[in-house]
């Protein structure tokens, strides 16, 4: 399990995605870490961040 520093490692350098979703955070105690976190943890990274709220769509 990744927490928010691990994720946006993994996305910058091997995953570089265009887009990322996060999406498990908080599903279960042992997931730590919010979708700001990650954002931060990005830093400049090219990859756009859609932080979801409950209910939202987007479409690519």
């Amino acid at each position: 399990m990744l927490n928010p520093d691990d994720a946006a490692h993994a996305t910058r350098h091997y995953l570089k995605p265009k887009y990322a979703v996060p999406m498990h955070y908080g599903a279960n105690p042992r997931l730590k870490g919010t979708p700001e976190q990650y954002i931060k943890a990005l830093g400049d990274s090219a990859t756009e961040v859609f932080n979801m709220r409950m209910g939202e769509t987007i479409s690519f």
